[in-house]
C-alpha cells in the first residue's frame, strides 16, 4: 500500500502508515459498511424478537401451555373398580374418597355399621355397653348409610358418578346392574334379619345397655347348673352302659350356650367338661379354668376336679367349688363304703 499523503509505502492490511500516520483507505472503506449493516440490523431485530414475543403469547398450544389441563381429563374412564368398591365396601366410603368426596367418605365410615358394631364387638367382653340412644341413632344411621351407598352403586351402573374434583364420569355396564340389585338384596335381608335380633334381645329394654355384672353372674349360675346336669347324666349312663361317654353320647347339651360368647366357654374332654372363664369384668384371673373328669376304677365312677388356685376366683364363682368339695364328700363316702 502506498500512503497518499506521503507516498511511502506500507503493508495492505495496516489501519495506518508508519510514516504520517495517516488512515488506511482500504481499511476504512471495508470497516464503514459493516458498521453501518450491523446498525441497521439492529432495529430490525428488535422488531423480530418483538413480533415472536407476541405471536408466543398468542399461541395456544398445549405443549408450551402450563396452566391447561389436558384435554382427556374430562373424558370419561372406566367404572369397573370404583363400582366393586361401592358394591362391596359401600358402607366403609372408599368409592366415595377415589371419587374425591373426601368428607362424605369419612361420614360413611364413621356413621356406618362397621365401626359401631367394631366397638360393640370389642367393648362386649368387658361388660361396656352403649347407652340407648347411642344405638337408636347408631342402627338408623347404619341404615341411612347403606341407601347411599346403593345409590352409589346403581349410578356408577348408569355412568352418572361423577369424579368431583376432576368433573369426569366412570362409564357403567349393563352386568353392574345384576350386581347391584343383588347387593341390594343382600342389603335388605342384614337390615331386616337385625331388626329382628335386636328387637328379640329387648332392644328397648334400657337396663340392658348398662355397664353390670348381672349378665356375668346369670351366665355363671347357668353354666353352674349345667355342670351338675353334666354330672347327673354322666352318673346315670354310667349305671346302665358301665362306660364313659362325651356330650353327643349321654345327650349333654350346655344350657348357658349364649354365655359362651362373652363370658365362659365349656369344652367337651370325652370323660369330662371343662369351663374357661373369658371375660375382664370381675376379679378373677381372665383365662381360669375348671375341670370336671371321671375315671372308671373297680368297676366305680371316681370323680377328679381341678380349680383354679386364685382366691378371687373362689370369692367370685363359689359354685364350682362347692360342686368339687360336694363330688369329693361324695367319693370319701364311696371309700369308707
Amino acid at each position: 500500500m502506498i500512503c497518499p499523503k506521503c507516498g511511502r509505502k506500507y503493508e495492505d492490511d495496516m489501519p495506518q502508515c508508519l510514516w504520517c500516520d495517516a488512515p488506511n483507505p482500504k481499511i476504512n472503506k471495508q470497516t464503514e459498511p459493516e458498521q453501518e449493516t450491523k446498525i441497521e440490523q439492529h432495529p430490525v431485530q428488535e422488531k423480530f424478537d418483538e413480533t415472536n414475543a407476541i405471536s408466543n403469547q398468542n399461541c395456544e398450544c398445549p405443549e408450551t401451555s402450563e396452566t391447561t389441563e389436558p384435554e382427556d381429563n374430562t373424558m370419561p374412564r372406566k367404572g369397573t373398580l370404583i363400582f366393586w368398591m361401592g358394591a362391596i365396601f359401600g358402607e366403609l366410603g372408599v368409592h366415595c374418597i377415589m371419587s374425591g368426596r373426601t368428607l362424605r367418605g369419612w361420614l360413611y365410615l364413621f356413621f356406618g355399621g362397621f365401626t359401631f358394631n367394631f366397638w360393640k364387638g370389642f367393648l362386649g367382653p368387658l361388660n361396656i355397653h352403649f347407652p340407648l340412644w347411642m344405638h337408636i341413632l347408631m342402627n338408623l344411621a347404619s341404615v341411612v348409610v347403606t341407601v347411599l351407598a346403593c345409590i352409589d352403586v346403581w349410578k356408577i351402573a348408569q355412568g352418572r358418578y361423577v369424579h368431583s374434583k376432576k368433573g369426569f364420569t366412570y362409564t357403567g355396564a349393563k352386568w353392574m346392574f345384576a350386581i347391584a340389585i343383588l347387593c341390594y338384596m343382600i342389603n335388605g335381608i342384614f337390615i331386616a334379619s337385625s331388626t329382628i335380633k335386636i328387637i328379640s334381645n329387648g332392644f328397648f329394654n334400657i337396663e340392658t345397655y348398662d355397664r353390670t355384672d348381672d349378665n356375668v353372674q346369670a351366665c355363671y349360675e347357668n353354666m353352674a347348673s349345667s355342670v351338675e346336669d353334666y354330672i347327673d347324666r354322666q352318673e346315670k349312663f354310667f349305671a346302665t352302659e358301665k362306660r364313659l361317654g362325651n356330650f353327643e353320647v349321654i345327650a349333654f347339651i350346655p344350657t348357658a350356650y349364649k354365655c359362651h360368647i362373652n363370658h365362659f366357654v365349656t369344652q367337651d374332654l370325652g370323660i369330662g367338661i371343662s369351663i374357661k372363664y373369658r371375660s375382664f369384668i370381675t376379679d378373677c384371673k381372665t383365662g381360669s379354668i375348671w375341670t370336671f373328669s371321671a375315671s372308671v376304677q373297680d368297676d366305680k365312677l371316681v370323680w377328679y376336679t381341678t380349680t383354679p388356685k386364685d382366691e378371687k376366683c373362689k370369692e367370685t364363682f363359689p359354685k364350682f367349688y362347692e360342686l368339687k368339695d360336694k363330688l369329693e364328700k361324695q367319693q370319701t363316702e364311696s371309700s369308707a363304703q
